[in-house]
């Protein structure tokens, strides 16, 4: 892999050109560099490419940076610039103006006319940024938007038309999660004036391993009607509450992986009183018995989820927060209601779902930027073909990283950590503790006050207060206790007199992976100002604990018995037991990247279909003239009902004619002797049940709205059943895992089985909208179906 020197080779030589230029854009008068604009978008249709105008371009960016805002963008945030404008990751440090370095290429890129996007994982930084930045595109004649409300008022929703005007901005601030559902409802929308995006062009991911790699795993669901609530869940949850973890099943904790021995298969089937726990007709059994024990084996209260009021919310593991009024997906949010013995929510069937990754490959060109992105290089390169490039910074770094203190008890670390902001308190430093769960950090803060020691929590119950209390944690005396990433993309800077007093002091309470712990120890020292981390860490760590080996749990017994037996035994210094951590950590490292890797496999069994299917309805929603569609469903419906229905004498055609025809009464002729008289006859039929629906009809506009709102109706009912099938898949391949098949190839024959049959049944769906609807034309003088 290419070192950052040589790969900033060339970058280096384009920041040559882009400085020689600097003189020249000073001397321009506010008119002259506003004209710049324009000179580059005729340079590009005359066939000049991005790259060509690329040193000019950020030339005059850089000037309009600096008479707009009065910041001129450092040499080291112009190379950041212009690896984002080449596709890749610049990884910058915390304090280094990522904010800013993103005008540079967002301009570039908005000359095109195609769009171009910064997406944040929150939108207090979207709408930040938007708001600070808007000015100089403005000033540039580029159009800005930023693409949700940025309002409390949740009765207020923005209408298709305003989503339409902020997408077609040259520039778009928004979240990745208002992207994702934007995404997906205007795939869902029922005429073509209710969609409002344009293919994807650009995009700048900021925080891109949080978006990328964190939170790569969560599903974007978009819910539809619910599905009937099922009693499995109440006695899934009682017969794994019945397992014996000895005998019944075998759990796996370095990678969560658990399966039944045969004792607790036996065990199963006795207790749901079944023959085969693994046949056709068990399936439904079998899911519920594995949702119930991953909500017991895997799902943890306190760090997964917390139960608030009666109801269980979702935590997001790296920042503490609260997920309110996210669902865990397949009906593991209420395996989880039933274990903690709560009132079970509806499960809603899924319309349309997309992950992060499904998301962005749909751009023609991604970048990103973070603080930590160089821990995770290898997997951005293999999984996005994403360079990662670590840009110098403007200033040396000068905080101070202290080695990690073990300890052998979380009492024995806590008391250690509070010891030690005691002591830096009293020198006036700010301190920003960081827990490693809302729990811990609870504990903290009680702790504290009874120390005496004001201080500011963020954790999921203060998440409003986020970016007031993040900005304070510089001053002069503060002590603030977090979770994890809480805060990160706000700026901690120093208040008045705490340079010379050292900076800011970072604490981790809690061992982490290695790009977490970087992340947090940046909050420190920003642009060359002092600053320290101390991590104070011990056995008892979730993080140890849930991952370590049999090896390694030996140990600890072996030096707790020690330690009740009188030993002082408080900090842990063996070379090989922090090595051992060391190996832990990067072992753990190396599961979620497979296990991310294999999500991304599962979700590209879903991608497929989606595009193809989205393709596919948006060919028909464009369609001016869809009879070809009509006629071609209508032959295919009658083969497919005459294999499905197996209709083979006058009786079954009547009956046929009856439930998927017409609902009037249909005398049939005695001359129909064979299958092909049969049809012969049903399409005399039809062609009788459409002629008299026409004649409703004032013209050819209204019958091809017609037909196209009885198609689309019948395809999205049928990727609802499909996708809701997909998300299925994976706990039912549970089973194919343990019987030594190989799951990774099922899973795609069934997906491609699956997808196959939903085609024909979105044929058959066509056929009985088209012939059992009924049709009104309103007041106005719209059309309205009714579908029975």
């Amino acid at each position: 892999m290419l070192t950052d020197t040589l790969r900033l080779r060339k970058p280096r030589k384009i920041l040559k050109k882009i400085n020689k230029l600097a003189p020249r854009m000073r001397k321009m008068s506010d008119a002259q560099l506003q004209n710049q604009t324009q000179i580059f978008r005729e340079l590009l249709k005359k066939g000049k490419t991005l790259e060509d105008i690329l040193p000019e371009a950020f030339a005059t960016v850089r000037e309009a940076d600096y008479r707009v805002l009065g910041l001129y963008p450092y040499d080291v945030q112009v190379l950041g610039a212009i690896m984002l404008s080449q596709g890749s990751i610049a990884e910058m440090k915390t304090g280094e103006g990522k904010t800013l370095v993103a005008t540079m290429p967002l301009y570039l890129n908005g000359l095109t006319g195609k769009g171009a996007m910064l997406v944040t994982p929150n939108g207090y930084l979207a709408a930040r940024d938007e708001k600070d930045l808007a000015p100089v595109y403005k000033f540039l004649g580029l159009t800005v938007s930023l693409a949700f409300l940025s309002t409390d008022d949740e009765e207020q929703k923005a209408t298709p038309q305003m989503k339409r005007k902020w997408y077609a901005s040259d520039i778009t601030y928004t979240t990745a999660s208002s992207l994702a559902f934007d995404y997906l409802f205007n795939n869902l929308s029922s005429t073509k004036d209710r969609q409002y995006l344009r293919p994807f062009n650009f995009v700048i991911i900021d925080e891109v391993d949080q978006v990328l790699l964190d939170e790569a795993e969560s599903p974007f669901v978009v819910s539809s009607k619910p599905s009937v609530q099922s009693n499995l869940y109440g006695l899934a949850d009682q017969f794994v509450n019945l397992l014996d973890s000895e005998k019944d099943y075998e759990f796996r904790k370095d990678d969560g992986v658990f399966w039944l021995t045969a004792h607790g298969i036996e065990k199963a089937e006795r207790f749901f009183k079944l023959k085969d726990l693994f046949d056709e007709q068990s399936r439904a059994v079998y899911r519920h018995i594995v949702l119930a024990m991953t909500a017991h084996l895997i799902m943890r209260k306190g760090h997964d989820y917390l139960v608030v009021k009666g109801k269980v919310i979702l935590l997001d593991e790296d920042s503490g927060r609260l997920k309110r009024g996210v669902q865990v997906s397949t009906g593991l949010h209420q395996a989880i209601e039933a274990k903690e013995k709560v009132e079970l929510t509806n499960i809603q069937k899924t319309a349309a779902s997309i992950t992060f990754p499904a998301l962005f490959s749909l751009f023609n060109k991604v970048s990103g930027m973070s603080g930590t992105a160089k821990v995770n290089e290898e997997e951005f390169l293999d999984i996005y073909n994403l360079k990662v490039t670590r840009i110098p910074t403007n200033r040396p770094v000068i905080r101070k990283d202290k080695k990690p203190v073990l300890f052998l008890t979380t009492r024995d670390k806590l008391m250690a950590a509070i010891d030690y902001v005691v002591k830096l308190h009293q020198t006036g430093r700010p301190v920003l503790l960081v827990a490693g769960s809302v729990e811990n950090s609870e504990i903290i803060s009680e702790l504290l006050l009874n120390m005496g020691i004001p201080h500011n929590i963020l954790n999921a119950y203060s998440v409003a207060y986020e970016a007031q209390i993040v900005k304070r944690a510089g001053q002069k005396g503060e002590v603030t206790i977090a979770t994890n990433m809480a805060g990160r993309g706000t700026d901690i800077k120093l208040g008045k007199g705490v340079k010379e007093l050292g900076g800011l002091a970072v604490i981790g309470t809690e061992m982490l992976p290695k790009r977490v712990e970087l992340q947090l120890a940046g909050r420190a020292g920003r642009q060359g100002d002092p600053g320290s981390s101390q991590f104070f860490i011990s056995l008892e760590d979730d993080f140890v604990s849930s991952n370590n080996t049999g090896r390694q749990k030996k140990y600890y017994r072996r030096l707790m018995r020690k330690k009740q037996n009188g030993k002082d035994l408080v900090t842990l210094k063996s070379p090989i037991t922090k090595f051992s951590l060391h190996m832990l950590r990067d072992r753990v490292a190396a599961m979620s990247a497979l296990q991310r890797t294999e999500t991304n496999k599962e979700e590209l069994i879903l991608s497929l279909q989606r595009k193809n299917y989205y393709d596919m309805r948006d060919r028909v929603m464009a369609k001016k003239d869809l009879q070809a569609d009509i006629d071609q469903a209508i032959d295919r419906g009658i083969e497919l009902y005459f294999k499905k229905e197996k209709i083979k004498n006058k009786n079954d055609l009547k009956y046929f004619i009856n439930e998927h025809v017409t609902y009037n009464k249909v005398i049939l002729p005695e001359d129909l002797e064979n299958i092909q008289d049969y049809k012969k006859y049903l399409h005399e039929i039809i062609n009788k049940v459409i002629n008299q629906k026409k004649k409703t009809l004032i013209n050819k506009e209204q019958l091809n709205n017609f037909y196209r709102q009885i198609m689309i109706a019948a395809m999205d009912g049928c990727w609802i059943d499909e996708v809701d099938k997909i998300s299925k898949l994976k706990i039912e391949a549970h089973g194919w895992t343990n019987s030594g098949r190989p799951q990774d190839l099922l899973q795609h024959q069934a997906a491609f089985k699956m997808y196959l049959q939903f085609w024909d049944k979105i044929t058959l769906a066509i056929f009985d909208n088209l012939l059992l609807s009924q049709i009104n034309i309103n007041e106005k003088g719209q059309l309205v179906v009714v579908f029975n």
